[in-house]
């Protein structure tokens, strides 16, 4: 199936950019993604699946998936990844819940983008590795790959860092992805001790504000569908779009 309208825009934009693989190899059930100098990334190591027929089983991708040696699996169907969900579980993979937001709308609340700086990606790694240290697969190895995939993504479209610094040191930071056309906003986060003081409302709109001037006459972001920063995205102008389901293997 073929994702049309500003839904399909996304997901192009994706695979080309923050989900975008070194080569790729047509799969049983989609399309094989392969990343072999990020190996512990998921979202550069994937089978990519759409719609599927009712006969095929969590079984019959996971089968595909091991065979390709793909830790993971994203279905961009939202319905065929919802009917595969319970299957995966059975077999013991991880499901995540993706909702794609396109901004559409005038934000209901504000904040200072004075405060917003663009860095080099060096002066946020420090910043995003103490905010990803708390997850338990976040070893040295997969967060070091995390940041340098960063990297490779602006191989293919524009990548601008932001941050809030406060004395001196990253409190909060953003990615901005974009190609003149289309944008993302992607990594927003603020530091524990930093939260609750609007650094992230000002990422997101000093971001929009850029990617306007840059040309862009569509901006979306990617968030967890089963967390809360979803209400402030829709606070500060974002709708949904559409959401997609992903599966990761275990190990």
């Amino acid at each position: 199936m073929i994702v049309n309208g500003e839904l399909g825009r996304a997901y192009e934009f994706l695979v080309e950019g923050d989900m975008r693989g070194e080569r790729t190899e047509a799969a049983r059930f989609g399309l094989a993604v392969f990343s072999d100098s990020l190996p512990l990334r998921y979202d550069s190591n994937y089978l990519l699946v759409d719609r599927l027929p009712e006969e095929v089983a969590a079984g019959d991708l996971a089968e595909e998936a091991r065979r390709l040696g793909r830790p993971a699996v994203m279905v961009r169907d939202e319905g065929t990844g919802e009917r595969l969900a319970p299957g995966f579980e059975r077999l013991d993979w991880n499901v995540s819940r993706g909702l794609v937001m396109a901004h559409r709308g005038r934000p209901a609340r504000t904040a200072d983008t004075s405060l917003v700086r663009e860095v080099d990606q060096a002066v946020l790694r420090p910043a995003h590795r103490r905010e990803l240290a708390g997850y338990p697969w976040a070893t040295p190895e997969v967060v070091e790959q995390l940041l340098d995939a960063k990297l490779r993504i602006a191989e293919a479209v524009e990548v601008r860092f932001l941050a809030v610094m406060v004395d001196g040191e990253v409190a909060a930071y953003a990615d901005l992805y974009h190609d003149g056309r289309t944008a993302q906003i992607e990594d927003v986060a603020t530091l524990a001790e930093h939260r609750g003081r609007g650094y992230a409302s000002a990422l997101v709109l000093y971001a929009l504000g850029e990617a306007r001037r840059a040309g862009c006459d569509f901006t979306f972001l990617v968030a967890d569908a089963e967390d809360w920063p979803k209400e402030l995205y829709r606070r500060l102008g974002f709708e949904d779009l559409g959401r997609y389901v992903k599966f990761h293997h275990p190990d």
